[in-house]
């Protein structure tokens, strides 16, 4: 640090040098002037060296003297240009204004003649306005001096006109650097908009305008004129607009440029999450008016802090559109994700959790999915590994996580354990060792835990204390530090409270931020994306040389073209699927039973669209090979692994939390029915395995309901939906009520009923209980079972074949497709 803190520090100084040899120059040339001044005969009549430098006709004099001033001020602002700016403009034009004025002084002394000393400050003022009185050239005996103007005065007029100049640009920028601004917005092809300027979001906007190719393409939108970080803002080299974000009339030229969408990220990051949204649904009408491009796909980023909401947010939101992505970016989030890598690199076998916020949730989240993708990285190798075991593992074979064990210390803590397991996907959860909650307080019982282990056992452990406020545990976690040397303790610290590595012993203060170890947070898709990638390169290797060589390389190498691809690809299923009428939603807000399974038509439908895509891209870019041609001409088994490859992916996003569900209600013609009949229903008091219609198997669990129809159906049902859609009739009877909605499919789905995949067939019909539970039903079943809502119908108790038919024949129950 202390040789580049010193490069700053001569640059900083450097104009210094070219300053003092312009003061000698220009206090060479006042000299000049004034002997001249009293005898114009005294240069034609000395030999002195310096007679030639102070000629009157002399051009490099004025030249090196100019280069010499200029470069003192340009070297006085290029360390200061994303700082004081405006000071440094000010400064330029003072030091322009008293050179000129000194000049124009020592070259009208001795000229004055019977002129007062103060009334030749006129002459001095002529110098700002280009029109400097000609006393040289007089011949009125004792008025003027005689022969040509001097060096001196020469360049005071050069001087003079020039901080005139300068201070005119510097006003006019001023008061036209908004409207300017507004219109070089327009020429732009790859901006990105940032609104929300708080102590927060200004480390963001400092890192994103570092990593962008140009400042300028940093657009930063902010209605309080008087926000006091502004000129931070603008220090960055971002370009800065006053105004609403949300407004139509500033998005719509900064997005809609000259040559097309012009939208590479937005990032709303107001601390108002209803401001926010409000951005991000306006910048989405905008962007709806466009196709899909190939080549981009703008980022849609809302700052909401809390990462419950923010997980629901981004849930509901995903495929949209074709056109863009939207995300949501958490403080929380950020701050765990840098965390957990931090904890991570020390290679702990133990993880000590202690304190109760929400960024303690944040961090059993993230190790949860840092486990998950690393052990579907690990399956991916093993399976590359079988399939090509000539080929050697690259340098990066990922191992398993080494955690052993994570315990939580807090009085809270089976609050803190049962919200995580509510939180997470399954798949997620069980790829991290089970969650321990300890009771206690944390502070009476952390360094009592430490002392109670062994000396290698200790060194194994990691400790991360996330006490609110920020800092508050800081004097606990210095004194485990000291006396537990070897373990690491990760403590939150309060704002500038965090060094970049350890204080002293292993003891690491973090605190909470956007940026992600210093660097951008990458966002949710792009994250799915890369896991996608660096899976598919594992579990699909070729030998060095071989034509995919390139594409098989880890993600930070990968070709700019192709990862973008990996983008889009994630773009296109989450809008393909969405076309085909789901709703993709969080894993844990979708009610237990009630998902269906896309069908094969959709599946297919979905890889055809992805392969089409696929296509066009690589045919724009004038690419050739392998399977670059229209779906129809495919051979079967490459059709076979693209359907494959999409389930598979369509597992993974489920594994990580995304779903895609037939929304709440089902379809548009979904219809309301009132359940008709009577059962025999008994309690269980074991499990109970069951076959339905379709010899798929059934489970129901203890305290569950063995339900018999009057057509001699079984089935179980769980106890709450049992007792919410059936009333006792007596002896062992009762009576089925309730209003459902119901569908009736036009093709074959799968849904993941409490006791099992159950299968509905064409023609079926599904009903949706008002839990959000779902389950088949046979459609003769259904027309006897169900009545459309207000149609009052005498049922038979039991129906037999003939009945039912002519019951099917005649219902008016209407016929809806999925």
């Amino acid at each position: 640090m202390a040789p580049q803190a010193s490069s700053r520090g001569w640059v900083r100084h450097a104009w210094l040098l070219p300053a003092a040899l312009a003061a000698a120059a220009i206090c060479l040339l006042c000299w000049g002037a004034w002997v001249y001044g009293y005898d114009p005969r005294w240069l034609s009549g000395s030999r002195a060296w310096w007679r030639p430098i102070l000629q009157t006709d002399q051009d490099w004099t004025l030249v090196v003297t100019m280069a010499l001033l200029l470069g003192g001020l340009g070297a006085y602002w290029w360390p200061r240009r994303r700082a004081q700016q405006l000071t440094t403009g000010v400064i330029a034009v003072v030091v322009l204004v008293l050179v000129a004025a000194v000049l124009g002084t020592v070259s009208y002394l001795p000229c004055r003649g019977q002129m007062s000393r103060t009334g030749m400050m006129f002459w001095i003022l002529q110098l700002y306005v280009g029109q400097p009185p000609n006393i040289y050239q007089s011949v009125q005996p004792g008025a003027a001096c005689m022969g040509a103007p001097p060096l001196a005065l020469q360049l005071g007029q050069i001087d003079g006109l020039g901080a005139t100049l300068i201070g005119a640009l510097a006003v006019a920028s001023v008061l036209w650097r908004q409207p300017l601004d507004r219109l070089q917005s327009r020429f732009a092809f790859d901006v990105t908009i940032f609104t929300g300027l708080t102590q927060l979001t200004i480390p963001l906007l400092k890192q994103l305008t570092k990593a962008a190719r140009s400042p300028r393409a940093i657009i930063v939108i902010e209605p309080d004129e008087d926000n006091g970080l502004l000129e931070e803002a603008r220090l960055t080299g971002a370009r800065v607009v006053i105004g609403d974000p949300a407004s139509p009339h500033i998005l719509r030229p900064i997005i809609s440029a000259v040559r097309g969408c012009a939208l590479s990220h937005l990032y709303a990051l107001s601390d108002k999450v209803a401001e926010n949204e409000a951005v991000v649904d306006e910048a989405a009408r905008i962007l709806s008016r466009y196709q899909p491009d190939p080549d981009r796909q703008p980022h849609l980023v809302a700052l909401i802090d809390d990462p419950r909401h923010a997980d629901h947010w981004r849930g509901l939101r995903s495929g949209r559109s074709g056109v863009w992505f939207e995300d949501a970016l958490s403080s929380a989030e950020s701050t765990a994700r840098g965390l957990v890598a931090q904890v991570l690199r020390t290679r702990p076998r133990h993880l000590l959790v202690c304190g109760d916020s929400t960024l303690t949730l944040a961090i059993l989240l993230e190790l949860a999915r840092q486990a998950w993708e690393q052990s579907e990285l690990v399956n991916a190798a093993a399976t590359g590994r079988a399939m090509e075991p000539d080929i050697p593992p690259p340098p990066d074979t990922p191992s398993p996580l080494p955690l052993d064990r994570v315990a939580l210390l807090d009085q809270r803590s089976p609050d803190i354990r049962r919200e995580y397991l509510a939180s997470a996907p399954a798949a997620v959860l069980n790829s991290l060792p089970q969650v321990v909650a300890h009771p206690v307080r944390w502070r009476d019982h952390l360094l009592r835990t430490l002392d109670a282990m062994d000396l290698a056992q200790a060194r194994g452990t990691a400790v991360i204390i996330t006490e609110s406020p920020p800092g508050s545990g800081m004097h606990e976690a210095g004194r485990v530090a000291r006396l537990h040397p070897e373990t690491p303790v990760f403590v939150l610290s309060a704002s500038g409270g965090a060094l970049g590595g350890a204080i002293f012993d292993l003891l690491h203060p973090f605190e909470p931020g956007l940026l992600i170890e210093g660097g951008v947070p990458e966002d949710t898709w792009t994250r799915v994306a890369r896991h996608w990638h660096e899976c598919y390169r594992l579990s699909h290797p070729v030998p060095p040389g071989h034509p995919k060589a390139s594409a098989r390389v880890p993600w930070s190498e990968l070709d700019p073209f192709l990862r973008q691809d990996n983008i889009l690809e994630l773009r296109s299923i989450l809008t393909e699927v969405a076309a085909r009428g789901r709703q993709w939603a969080p894993v844990h807000l979708v009610p237990p039973g009630s998902v269906i399974e896309l069908s094969e038509e959709d599946l297919t439908a979905v890889t055809i669209a992805e392969h089409t895509r696929w296509l066009q891209r690589r045919l724009t870019a004038g690419q050739a090979g392998e399977n670059v041609v229209a779906w129809e001409e495919l051979p079967p088994r490459v059709r076979s692994d693209a359907f494959r490859h999409l389930c598979s992916q369509l597992a993974q996003l489920e594994d990580v939390g995304f779903l895609p569900i037939v929304p709440a209600g089902g379809p548009p013609a979904a219809a309301r029915f009132e359940r008709v009949g009577h059962v025999r229903a008994s309690q269980l008091t074991e499990p109970l395995a069951w076959t339905n219609d379709a010899d798929e198997q059934m489970h129901g669990y203890a305290g569950d309901w063995r339900v018999i129809d009057d057509a001699g159906n079984l089935r179980t049902v769980s106890d709450p939906e049992f007792q919410s859609s059936h009333e006792p009739a007596g002896e062992g009877r009762w009576r089925r009520v309730g209003s459902y909605l119901a569908w009736q499919v036009s093709e074959a789905v799968v849904i993941r009923t409490k006791e099992g995949k159950a299968t509905a067939r064409q023609g079926d019909w599904v009903v949706e209980a008002p839990t959000g539970e779902r389950w088949p039903v046979r459609d003769d079943q259904f027309r006897w079972s169900y009545r459309p809502r207000g149609l009052a119908v005498d049922v038979p108790a039991l129906p037999d074949q003939a009945s039912t038919q002519a019951a099917a024949s005649s219902s008016t129950a209407p016929t809806i497709s999925s």
